[in-house]
């Protein structure tokens, strides 16, 4: 058996990675174990986007108005699968009840002023030598429906009174000022110069460096078959290899939800698939990260091209794209980008581990040892990522957990029971 480290932390993902980091910066040695490579699950396949002003749940009053726009279309934003399971009616359900607005209220509260950190949380990985493509332009709202422009002027309002940056209404001959390439048909824009983006491939690349550099043991192709409780220790067997330590991190996205099986009852994260696309070279040039309100479609110029990413689709948890779907996502950006080339390259998709509130789950696991979970935080994985490595990693050091992330305590779900009960 290899020398036993502080802390193992399963998942190379955003926030696994960034967990690491801090923890290898407190004196902890480290290890981190993942059954793919770094990256291998969604921290790859995003928008890549860094965006307080975004950080709402999931569930919402508006979530709810959008499935009802866009039921039964395969090309819609939003697509409700089918699943022959008592767990996954469960948990659509208490997505609904989530979607209430005075719940809706709480867990915006909650993730703004954790996200509230979050740009500040990425200069401090900057600071600790993490090499990756950043760019901090602010990000533009197109709309191209001219009724859709308040409720989300509200919404940045709201974001605005819980301490974010504020956002500048924008008219459409203002917004081609900005964005030359947008057609006559956007009427109108928000731009959120708060926001940046990142390319997620060089982020989580640079974390693995910068741990590796910081004497992380990175094990990686290693999928954890079991957990065990041990005596002042946590056993677990990874690729085939029996492995101690003194804490463990549950950060592996929607195979948290396996992971924390093996100890306790599983936490409830389920997968929202997503679809992309890389256009490289970039058709053109784009000045600003982009969201094509209207159709729930993220923008990102990167060096090397430009990226669209969009739709939730819940259901079966795989890969499998679904190529209609997928198109839905290029061919929107033509109602925009006049220019934009009809032909599109070669889609991927991700899976975004939801929580039925919509709120990540971080925190420590209701177990003997010292078991930690850190997932479940759907679309702002990135924007999330090393604002909760940080202080999850200071939890584990200090034993203190910090106020910021009391909402996103397992205990949640276990007094919303006992309040129903």
């Amino acid at each position: 058996m290899v020398n036993q480290p502080d802390i193992t932390v399963v998942g190379a993902g955003a926030v696994g990675l960034s967990t690491a980091l801090f923890l290898a910066q407190a004196g902890a040695s480290v290890e981190v174990v993942d059954s793919g490579g770094i990256g291998a699950g969604a921290s790859r396949n995003n928008a890549g986007w860094v965006v307080p002003s975004m950080s709402e749940p999931v569930p919402s009053p508006a979530a709810l108005r959008a499935a009802a726009k866009w039921f039964g279309r395969r090309d819609g934003a939003l697509k409700i699968g089918l699943e022959p399971s008592a767990g996954y009616v469960s948990f659509l359900a208490r997505m609904l009840f989530a979607a209430r607005p005075a719940a809706y209220r709480r867990g915006l509260a909650a993730t703004a002023s954790l996200a509230a950190g979050a740009v500040a949380a990425f200069d401090e990985l900057v600071r600790l030598g993490v090499d990756f493509e950043r760019h901090a332009r602010g990000v533009l709202l197109l709309f191209v429906e001219e009724h859709g422009i308040q409720s989300h002027l509200d919404d940045l309002t709201v974001m605005e009174k819980l301490g974010l940056p504020g956002a500048e209404l924008l008219a459409g001959r203002e917004v081609r000022e900005l964005e030359p390439e947008a057609g006559q048909g956007v009427v109108g824009g928000i731009l959120c110069r708060g926001d940046q983006h990142v390319a997620p491939s060089s982020l989580v690349d640079g974390l693995a460096a910068a741990c590796a550099q910081a004497g992380v043991r990175l094990r990686l192709h290693a999928p954890v078959t079991q957990i065990a409780e041990g005596v002042g220790c946590v056993r677990l067997t990874a690729g085939g290899v029996s492995l101690s330590t003194g804490a463990l991190v549950l950060a592996a996205g929607v195979g948290t939800r396996a992971l924390t099986a093996m100890v306790t009852k599983p936490v409830r994260i389920r997968g929202g698939k997503g679809y992309g696309f890389d256009y490289r070279p970039a058709p053109f040039t784009l000045g600003h990260a982009v969201y094509l309100s209207d159709h729930k479609v993220a923008v990102t110029p990167l060096d090397q091209g430009i990226r669209i990413a969009g739709t939730m689709e819940f259901g079966a948890e795989n890969n499998k794209i679904d190529h209609r779907r997928a198109a839905g996502v290029a061919n929107a950006m033509r109602a925009y980008f006049p220019r934009w080339p009809v032909r599109a390259p070669r889609a991927w998709s991700g899976l975004r581990p939801l929580t039925p509130d919509g709120l990540p789950v971080v925190g420590r696991l209701p177990t003997r040892a010292p078991i930690y979970v850190a997932a479940g935080h759907a679309m702002l994985g990135i924007t999330l990522g090393p604002i909760t490595g940080k202080l999850l990693s200071r939890q584990i050091v200090t034993g203190e957990s910090d106020p910021l992330l009391a909402p996103f305590a397992l205990d949640r779900f276990r007094s919303a029971r006992s309040k129903r009960g």
